[in-house]
């Protein structure tokens, strides 16, 4: 499976974004939790391009989850994503549906993963 050999949360990532912002724990929560806030999203709009077959309506959500992904650590789904993007740009959307209930299983465990670091509520 896609990222299989990815952690779920890369804490070295975490490390370095909480040293980018001046060891503030609070912020770094803050970031996770609004990743977390809008990450929902990004995975409803995967799953209706998924369901419509619509590969260009699906390079968006795509894209920005698997950025947003990698900044906070989320290293599996940002994979996921990556790969998503990458066959909705050459406009391909077979195993699309099959892709995006791959992420939204990851996605619930990366929050569980977060929540287990106490970065998310």
């Amino acid at each position: 499976m896609i990222g299989d050999g990815l952690p779920l949360v890369d804490m070295a990532v975490v490390a370095d974004l909480r040293e980018s912002v001046g060891d503030d724990d609070e912020f770094v929560r803050e970031l996770v939790e609004t990743y977390v806030a809008e990450g929902e999203g990004h995975l409803e709009a995967l799953a209706a391009a998924a369901a419509d077959g619509d590969a260009a309506a699906a390079v968006r959500p795509s894209h920005t989850l698997k950025s947003s992904s990698a900044s906070v650590g989320a290293m599996r789904l940002s994979e996921i994503c990556r790969a998503i993007e990458a066959a909705t740009r050459e406009g391909r959307t077979d195993g699309l549906s099959d892709d995006v209930a791959t992420a939204r299983e990851t996605w619930a465990a990366t929050i569980e993963a977060f929540r287990g670091e106490g970065l998310a509520a």
